[in-house]
C-alpha cells in the first residue's frame, strides 16, 4: 500500500515523458500547467454527447494534449473507445471516422441491438440472460442451507432415532393454536385503529406481539422441518452427508459473484457496441494501458486514464475509522495504481484481481449504477432487493488495507449475504466497488487532486429542471474535502447562462467558466527532530488561483433560422425535429437506454457543437468539410481564450459586446428596423 502523494509523483514522471515524446508543451518547469478532461456519466446519453465532444476537440489537436482523461459511468464508455482504439491502431487519427461512428449509431440500442426478427430475439436473449445469472446467483443461499442441512443430517446420525421425530404432531398443534391467536390479534388490531385513528402508540403496541409471534412462528417451523427429518442411524448415510457438505464448501470457494452475475452480460454489450474496432486491444489489461517508457507510441498516444468508482462502506462492521458520514470514497481504477484515500493505493499489477481486471470491466464497474451498495445512495431496503433480484453490476475487489493479512482463496457465498444485509464493510478481505456517480458525476475531482491548471469538465447527467445537482454536489466536496474553491466568474453563472427562462426555451450559453482557488492544503513536512515525514494543513490567508476549470452542459441554444434541409436526407432532417417533438432534449431520462439512430445522431451533433460553442467556432461545418483547416491549439492558447475571450479571438470570432441600458436618446434607433440581412443558414443542434 501506498500513498497518493507517490501515484501522483510516478503518474507525472509518466507524463512528462509522454510529453517529450509527443512534442507536447505545456507552460515552464515552474508552471506545468497539466490539462485534464473530465467526462461525465449519463449512461448512453453521456456516451454519445461526450463522443461528438472529444471529436470537436480531436479536431482541432486539443485532445491529444490533454495530459489526463477521466471518465464516470457513461462518460466510460466513450472513454473505453478512445483508449482501446488507439491503442490498437497506435495512432489517435483514426479516432471518429465515418465507419466508427455510423456503427456505433446504428447500434445505439447496445442492449438489445439489431432490426426485425434480430432484434426479437437479442430482446429474448437479454431476458434468459438475466434469468440464467439469477438462477446462478441463487447458488449460494443454496450453498448455506444445502450446508445446514447436511450438517443436521450428520448430527442426527450420532443418534439411533431423531430426538425431534416423536414431536411433530405437538408442533403441528402448536402452529394451528399460534395461527388462531394471530388472526384474533390482527382483528382486535385492525378494529383498534379504526376507532383510534390518532392515537400515538396502541398500533405500535400491537406491531411488538406480532413481532414477537412471528418469533415464534418461526420457531416452530424450523422444529417441524428438523421433526421430518427422521433417523438416519449409524449406516452410510453420515459418510454420504460428510461428502455432500464438503462439496458445497468447496464448491463455495468457485461461486464469484464477479463472475455470476449481470455485470458480465452488460460489459459484454458495451464492448459490442464501443469496442467492436480494438481488435487486440478490445479486452486489455488495465495494467498494460500506459507506458511512457516504451518504444511503441500504442503505449501512450493517448492521455493517461483515470476510471472513477465508488467504494462502498454500507454498514461498515463497526470500523470507526469508517463510521458516520463515510458511507463512500473515490475508488481509482488507473494502469498505474488502484485504490482510493481511505484504503490507500496499490499498484495494479501488484494483486491478482487488480492484474487481470480489463479495461472493459473497469468502465463496466465505473457505470455499475445498480447495485447492493450504492454510495451515498444505499439504503438496507434497497441492498436486499438488489441482492435478490440478482441487479448486481459492481465488483468485488482485494481491499489495499488488508493485504499483508490476505491469504488462501475467498469462500463467496459470506458476501452474498453480506450484500444481502447491507453489511458491506471496510474491513474485509473483499470490498464493493460501483458507479462512480454514487459518490461524484463528473469525474473532475480526481483532477482537481492532481493540480491541474486547466480542466474541461463535460456535465451531460440527466438534469431536465436544470437544478445543477452534481455541479452543487461536485462544488461542495472539492471545497470541504480538498480546501479548493470552484468560483464562478461574475458574467459566468451557469444558473444565468445555461438555465433557459421559460419564456425562451433555450440556454443562453452552453459553458461557464471558474476559477479554481486554493484555500487551504495538505503539506509534507520533515520533522527535525525524528527526521519522519508528517502531513499538516496549512491555511492560506488568501486564496491562490491554482487554475481554470470549464463547465460545459448538455443544452440547447435558439436556432437562428430555419435550415434549408432535404426531407431525402432522413437522418439530418430527423435530427433537426427531435426537439420539437422531444422537449426534454436533452436530459432525456438515463433509464432510456435504447438509442434509435435518430436519436443517436442528435445527441451525437449536440456534443459536437458544445465543443464548438466552447471554443467560439461558429462555423464547424466549414472544418468538417475541410473548407477550413484546423488549427493545432496549445494548452497556452486554451487558457488565454477562457480568460479573455475578447482579446484572444481564437477563430476570428469575437463574442459580441454586452449591451449597456439604452438611453432615452437612442432608443429610436434601437427599436429602428433592421436592415435587410442575406445570410447563409447552417444546419446545427
Amino acid at each position: 500500500m501506498i500513498s497518493f502523494r507517490e501515484v501522483i509523483q510516478r503518474e507525472k514522471e509518466q507524463l512528462l515523458v509522454r510529453r517529450q515524446k509527443l512534442g507536447i508543451e505545456h507552460g515552464s518547469p515552474e508552471q506545468e500547467n497539466w490539462f485534464g478532461i473530465a467526462l461525465s456519466g449519463g449512461g448512453i446519453r453521456s456516451a454519445t454527447i461526450n463522443l461528438g465532444f472529444l471529436k470537436t476537440l480531436h479536431r482541432f489537436g486539443i485532445l491529444k494534449k490533454a495530459d489526463y482523461l477521466s471518465s464516470v459511468s457513461g462518460g466510460g464508455y466513450t472513454h473505453s473507445y478512445v483508449q482501446a482504439t488507439t491503442k490498437e491502431a497506435g495512432s489517435m487519427d483514426v479516432l471518429f471516422s465515418n465507419e466508427h461512428v455510423d456503427a456505433m449509431r446504428r447500434h445505439g440500442e447496445y442492449m438489445t441491438p439489431g432490426q426485425g426478427y434480430w432484434k426479437t430475439f437479442n430482446t429474448l436473449l437479454l431476458v434468459v440472460a438475466f434469468l440464467v445469472s439469477w438462477s446462478m446467483s441463487l447458488i449460494n443461499p443454496l450453498i448455506v442451507g444445502g450446508i445446514l442441512y447436511y450438517a443436521y443430517s450428520l448430527v442426527t446420525a450420532l443418534f439411533t432415532e431423531n430426538p425431534l421425530v416423536g414431536t411433530i404432531g405437538l408442533a403441528s398443534e402448536m402452529t394451528t393454536l399460534l395461527m388462531y391467536v394471530a388472526a384474533g390479534i390482527f382483528a382486535v388490531h385492525f378494529v383498534t385503529n379504526v376507532y383510534l385513528n390518532y392515537h400515538l402508540g396502541v398500533s405500535k403496541a400491537f406491531n411488538r406481539i406480532e413481532a414477537a409471534l412471528a418469533v415464534v412462528f418461526i420457531v416452530l417451523f424450523v422444529w417441524a422441518e428438523l421433526a421430518e427429518l427422521g433417523g438416519t442411524g449409524l449406516t452410510a448415510e453420515p459418510l454420504d452427508a460428510l461428502l455432500k457438505m464438503l462439496t458445497l464448501i468447496v464448491l463455495g470457494f468457485y461461486v464469484n459473484p464477479n463472475a455470476i452475475s449481470f455485470h458480465r452480460f452488460y460489459r459484454k454489450q458495451l464492448a459490442d457496441l464501443y469496442l467492436r474496432f480494438s481488435g487486440k486491444a478490445r479486452n486489455i489489461p488495465l495494467g498494460e494501458m500506459f507506458d511512457a517508457q516504451a518504444s511503441d507510441p500504442r503505449k501512450y498516444e493517448a492521455p493517461y486514464p483515470l476510471i472513477n468508482t465508488c467504494l462502498n462502506l454500507q454498514n461498515p462492521a463497526g470500523d470507526a475509522k469508517f463510521m458516520g458520514t463515510k458511507a463512500s470514497d473515490y475508488f481509482l481504477l488507473s494502469p498505474l495504481f488502484c485504490g482510493s484515500k481511505l484504503t490507500g493505493y496499490i499498484p495494479t499489477n501488484y494483486y491478482d484481481d487488480y492484474r487481470s481486471m480489463t479495461l472493459p470491466a473497469a468502465v463496466t464497474i465505473s457505470a455499475a449504477a445498480v447495485n447492493p451498495g450504492m454510495g451515498m445512495y444505499s439504503s438496507p431496503m434497497l441492498s436486499a432487493l438488489v441482492t435478490l433480484f440478482n441487479a448486481r453490476l459492481g465488483c468485488w475487489v482485494s481491499n489495499p488495507l488488508v493485504l499483508k493479512k490476505a491469504y488462501g482463496m475467498i469462500w463467496w457465498p459470506i458476501y452474498f449475504f453480506r450484500e444481502l444485509l447491507g453489511r458491506i464493510g471496510s474491513n474485509n478481505r473483499m470490498i464493493n466497488i460501483s458507479d462512480g456517480g454514487h459518490i461524484e458525476n463528473f469525474g473532475a475531482y480526481e483532477l482537481l487532486r492532481r493540480g491541474c491548471r486547466l480542466i474541461i469538465s463535460v456535465d451531460a447527467g440527466e438534469d431536465s429542471g436544470y437544478r445543477f445537482d452534481d455541479l452543487n454536489n461536485f462544488v461542495l466536496r472539492a471545497r470541504n474535502e480538498l480546501g479548493i474553491e470552484i468560483r464562478f466568474r461574475d458574467d459566468q453563472q451557469p444558473e444565468d447562462l445555461i438555465r433557459p427562462r421559460p419564456s425562451s426555451v433555450y440556454s443562453r450559453k452552453r459553458y461557464a467558466v471558474a476559477d479554481i482557488l486554493q484555500w487551504w492544503e495538505d503539506r509534507v513536512v520533515t520533522d527535525p527532530a525524528s527526521g519522519k515525514e508528517r502531513k499538516e494543513t496549512v491555511n492560506l490567508k488568501q486564496p491562490i488561483k491554482v487554475g481554470t476549470f470549464v463547465y460545459v452542459k448538455s443544452s440547447v441554444t435558439a436556432p437562428g433560422g430555419k435550415p434549408d434541409l432535404d426531407p431525402s436526407d432522413a437522418l439530418k432532417y430527423g435530427t433537426y425535429k427531435y426537439k420539437i417533438y422531444h422537449p426534454e432534449f436533452p436530459h432525456e431520462s438515463t433509464s432510456d437506454q435504447f438509442f434509435d439512430p435518430v436519436q443517436w445522431e442528435a445527441y451525437y451533433q449536440l456534443g459536437q457543437y458544445l465543443g464548438a460553442d466552447m471554443l467560439g467556432v461558429d462555423d464547424l461545418e466549414a472544418y468538417a468539410s475541410g473548407e477550413k483547416t484546423a488549427p493545432n491549439l496549445r494548452v497556452e492558447e486554451l487558457l488565454d481564450w477562457f480568460d479573455d475571450p475578447t482579446n484572444c479571438p481564437l477563430f476570428q470570432a469575437k463574442p459580441a459586446p454586452r449591451a449597456a441600458a439604452p438611453d432615452a436618446d437612442v432608443l429610436e434607433s434601437v427599436y429602428a428596423p433592421p436592415a435587410a440581412v442575406e445570410e447563409e443558414v447552417k444546419y446545427r443542434m
